[in-house]
Formats: structure tokens, sequence, C-alpha cells
């Protein structure tokens, strides 16, 4: 009988609380493996109804924003378990605003939330990732191929997390250490309720129009790609994909496309 790819496997999941990364929780609690769970607001997550008796989880309270929080978690975790074999690396924040009007502040903090601090996490655990011959999986997003309007800071921090971490992939080919970054759809998440504004306030925006995935789909998505050390940029759908390949072969039709799309995000007003 076929071992199952998750039983006894250690697991990292950041951004755990809620969307994407409860989802991932959610289903791997079913299966007999270490869960370490890292969020800020790590004390909020509940058991899940469908828990595997076999199943261990640890909860850490990390703010990815702030390199003292992450260094207590990675040395917290580094004591815990003895190897990593997969890394969600999924918690993010967004930022909306045009480029003339983005605070330097949300630059700062959208850097700080979506590249400084994974990187910082993940140097942490990279021993124990190695160690494993593990894989890391990176929850991302198409604004990260291409500047997105309205996104700049958004785009930008994603964008260079993209760079450092095939840096990361390309260093370690012959180490069995997998790098995956998966630029997922609209989701049904807080993200845009939880992101921040123009000036650093709190962001509060309707739903993306148009069909969303759900939190749950997207999971299951990533647990396969987890499975693919193989797997480097994974787009979702036709729109991901299209973005993917436009940037190279025609930058000046994607932008118009964008601009059209995407002009009542960054209208002058």
């Amino acid at each position: 009988m076929k071992k199952v790819f998750w039983n006894d496997r250690v697991v990292v999941i950041t951004g755990a609380t809620s969307g994407i990364g409860k989802a991932l929780y959610e289903e791997l609690a079913q299966f007999p493996c270490e869960l370490v769970l890292v969020a800020r607001r790590a004390a909020e997550i509940t058991e899940p109804k469908n828990k595997h008796e076999g199943a261990i989880i640890h909860r850490v309270a990390c703010d990815l924003a702030d390199p003292t929080s992450v260094l207590d978690a990675t040395e917290w975790i580094q004591k815990k378990v003895s190897k990593v074999d997969v890394l969600f690396n999924n918690a993010g924040i967004t930022a909306h605003g045009r480029f003339d009007s983005l605070s330097m502040d949300v630059y700062r903090k959208t850097f700080a939330t979506n590249f400084f601090g994974p990187i910082q996490f993940i140097r942490g655990l990279l021993s124990l990732l190695l160690s494993a011959k593990g894989n890391i999986v990176t929850t991302s997003t198409v604004s990260a191929l291409y500047g997105v309007p309205g996104r700049a800071a958004y785009s930008a921090s994603k964008s260079a997390l993209h760079a450092a971490l095939e840096s990361l992939r390309i260093e370690n080919l012959e180490s069995g250490l997998g790098v995956s970054l998966v630029c997922v759809p609209y989701t049904d998440t807080a993200l845009r309720t939880s992101g921040l504004d123009a000036s650093g306030g709190v962001l509060s925006e309707a739903p993306a129009k148009g069909k969303r995935k759900s939190a749950k789909e997207v999971a299951r998505v990533l647990m396969s790609v987890a499975k693919d050390k193989e797997a480097r940029l994974v787009t979702f759908n036709l729109s991901g994909k299209f973005l993917e390949w436009m940037r190279f072969f025609s930058p000046k039709f994607l932008e118009k496309i964008l601009y059209k799309k995407l002009y009542e995000d960054f209208k002058p007003h």
C-alpha cells in the first residue's frame, strides 16, 4: 500500500489564522502529521472538526513585520521540531493606491510583511528544510509578474520575493530543496479588508469582481504543488497564464489591457 504523502510530515504554515492559511491547516489536520501554525493571532486558531488523532499541532505567535518576533518564532521552531518537510510561505498583506499617492510608510510596511519577514523566516528554518530536502511553497500573485496599476507597493514586494527565492532555488539545485511560487487568482479571503490604503490606513474594499476561488480550492492546489519538487512558477488559470506570457511577447498590449481593466482602481481623483 502506497504511503500517503502527508503522513509523518512536519509542515509549517504562515498566516494560519484565516483565508488560505486556515484552509491549508484544516485540510492537513486530517493526516497524521505535525503542523506548526504561525500567525500574529495564533492563540485564536481553534481545533479543526476533522482532526486526525495522530495529528500534532503547534501554534506559534509571530508578526512577520517584526524582526524580533520572527527570530523568536524560528528559534522556537528549531527547538521543537527536527526537520521541516514543507513550508507554506503564505502570510502576506496587500496595499492599494496610485504610485503618486502611496506614502513611503506603505512601501515599508508592505515590504516588511511580504519580503523582509518571509526572507528572515525562511533563513531561520533553512537548515531544517535542507536536512529534510523539503519544499518551500509560496502563496504569490500574478501582480508579481508585472507592475500592476494601483498596486505598486504590493507588486514590487511580491516581485522582489520571487527574485530572492529564485536565487535560493538555483543555489540549491543539488541539495534537493524545492522552491515553488504559486500565483493564485482572486480568492475569497479577507485580503481586501485587512490590507493598507494609500495613506497606511486599513484597506476596506469590496471583493474583486468576477469569479473567485474558495480558500479550500487554493489550499488543495498548494498541497499538490508541495508534492512536486520540479514546480517553479505556477499559475492557476487563463488570466494568470495570459499575463505570464504577454509580459514577454507583447508588454505594450498587456499594459493596455491592465490600464483598461483596472482603471477604476487607479484613476485620478
